[in-house]
């Protein structure tokens, strides 16, 4: 004789629910498996520990008087390196992402809105603990060889640097939503970033004075410059803190506009 299924065994049948913190770990879970992005993860602290140690042990040869400047600017050269191989990372796993592992996703969480949020969080996150991991090394070494004199402006570099690189890297995230192919978005990443600043700064060289100011200011406000800027803690004695605040505040309107715009290709790409 069968025994009917009581409500609780019912109830312990369904499915949990589909939370924003749920689907973060779970995205970020499988950044973080094979299949994700695991290798480059490894590939951007290697390099960006290699770039900030070599920097440091440069300056340290040629100009051992500026233990600050020493710290401060190593920390800015592995964050640097560090956003642009997560960004590099970002761009191809959302591409591949969007060749069919995309569809699967939807079909898991319908709700287009909290996947894509889940999405950034987990890249969030990512670049948060290799930035920090990255930094803080650097820092601890700077500190280290200044005898503990500059601690201030070693957490304050890898203060800004954190919100400076998660900002770089949300964006080649969504720009890889926006394009869906991770070709079009590591040509449009490259242009934007390098080729973009480069280009406005060639014409500036050719036109009259009164517009090569406004196209300094153009190139001021590209993404580049602005990450630069964002991270230089090593210019806070000669340019001040608001120098800094501005090319943080620039990023988080490219990073916000252009989230919007990816959020909204999201809501209406069909599978």
């Amino acid at each position: 004789m069968m025994m009917a299924e009581s409500p609780l065994n019912g109830l312990s049948a369904m499915p949990p629910l589909q939370t924003l913190g749920a689907v973060t770990r779970a995205e970020a879970h499988r950044l973080l498996n094979r299949g994700g992005v695991p290798v480059p993860i490894f590939v951007a602290i290697t390099a960006a520990l290699t770039a900030g140690v070599l920097t440091m042990l440069i300056i340290k040869s040629l100009a051992p008087e500026t233990p600050k400047v020493l710290t401060t600017t190593s920390i800015e050269t592995g964050a640097f390196v560090a956003a642009l191989v997560l960004s590099i990372a970002a761009v191809f796993a959302v591409g591949r992402d969007h060749t069919g592992q995309l569809g699967l996703a939807l079909s898991l969480t319908p709700n287009r809105d909290r996947l894509f949020t889940a999405r950034l969080l987990s890249w969030v996150a990512l670049t948060v603990f290799v930035t920090v991991l990255v930094t803080i090394v650097i820092a601890v070494l700077g500190i280290l060889l200044s005898e503990g004199r500059f601690t201030g402006p070693a957490l304050l570099g890898v203060g800004v640097a954190v919100v400076g690189s998660t900002s770089m890297v949300l964006m080649a995230v969504t720009l890889a939503h926006i394009v869906g192919r991770a070709f079009g978005a590591v040509l449009l990443l490259v242009g934007v970033n390098l080729f973009l600043p480069l280009a406005v700064f060639a014409v500036g060289s050719v036109i009259p004075q009164q517009a090569a100011n406004a196209v300094d200011a153009l190139i001021n406000v590209t993404p580049t410059p602005l990450f630069m800027r964002a991270i230089s803690a090593s210019t806070i004695d000669d340019l001040g803190l608001g120098h800094l605040l501005t090319g943080q505040l620039g990023l988080m309107v490219w990073a916000l506009v252009m989230g919007t715009t990816a959020l909204a290709v999201f809501r209406r790409r069909t599978m």
